[in-house]
């Protein structure tokens, strides 16, 4: 059952350095948040589950496991520690909610897409998937490459994080930062993990790279997808650079705020941490 898999996932968990801790349990959130999960009835049980024993080992108190457990639906409010992390997650999800309806809005209004998508960023001139004759091999060293690269991209987006407070126009290359963190940690996890094709190589899909990962290395990659749709449901691909991309032309560095800037820093690290793992056991 799900209320046996968070027991067993949450004594795995607790066993963990702080730093892994924190970042694992951010994963169980995101496999288990109502808003993305494809059963969102018992993805709401088990959310809530998942709350109350956090509370409670967090209390020191011992899990107290699923059998034992009665059930509950009545909504729980995550601990002061994981709150604003929470909230984040869960203010994200409303807009990504909000992105899909609209990308539903337009493939029924226009009969698909006549090139590309406009849904982060890809560059394919078709929805379906290209396929290819030869399977790409993995390639360790070139993945360590650019993961080295990410890395720098991400020094560079803590840089300017710390300025977006005092020069709101500088949160536009913030967001755009974290995009390119993202995107070569996920290709650095691909060329480590099951090689790249020079197609996939070209195009900014990120949700795509990381359903490829989680394909290959599930038990690494929990939430991997949700953290790439966070950032590229707003586009920060284009619109953190282009005019044309607002209609009508706006002026992107008047576009983001500091707190999208430190969201998307956020999401990007994330992507960042869980693919450096993937290179380095590659």
């Amino acid at each position: 059952s799900a209320k046996k898999q968070i027991c067993e996932e949450l004594k795995r968990i607790w066993k963990l350095p702080e730093d892994q801790r924190r970042k694992a349990i951010k994963r169980m959130y995101l496999k288990w948040h109502p808003d993305k999960h494809p059963d969102p009835e018992m993805a709401t049980k088990a959310f809530q589950y998942l709350q109350r024993q956090i509370d409670r080992l967090e209390a020191g108190r011992p899990l107290e496991e699923p059998e034992g457990e009665e059930e509950d639906t009545t909504p729980c409010a995550p601990s002061p520690r994981w709150s604003g992390w929470f909230n984040m997650w869960d203010s994200w999800a409303g807009r990504a909610h909000r992105a899909r309806r609209r990308e539903r809005h337009y493939r029924s209004s226009h009969g698909g897409y006549s090139g590309g998508s406009t849904f982060g960023g890809y560059s394919g001139g078709s929805t379906s998937r290209p396929t290819f004759k030869a399977t790409p091999t993995p390639d360790p060293e070139t993945g360590r490459v650019w993961m080295k690269q990410a890395e720098a991209d991400m020094k560079a987006l803590r840089i300017v994080l710390a300025k977006v407070d005092a020069e709101q126009e500088v949160c536009c290359h913030a967001c755009f930062l974290a995009h390119e963190v993202a995107e070569r940690a996920l290709k650095a996890g691909k060329y480590a993990v099951c090689g790249l094709h020079s197609a996939s190589l070209r195009h900014h899909d990120l949700v795509g790279h990381a359903g490829a990962l989680e394909q290959e290395r599930r038990h690494l990659t929990v939430g991997l997808q949700q953290l790439a749709q966070a950032l590229q449901s707003p586009d920060y691909y284009l619109k953190t650079r282009f005019p044309n991309q607002y209609v009508p032309h706006a002026v992107p560095a008047e576009q983001f705020s500091p707190a999208q800037a430190r969201e998307a820093a956020t999401y990007a690290e994330e992507i960042l941490d869980m693919m450096k793992q993937l290179v380095e056991e590659s």
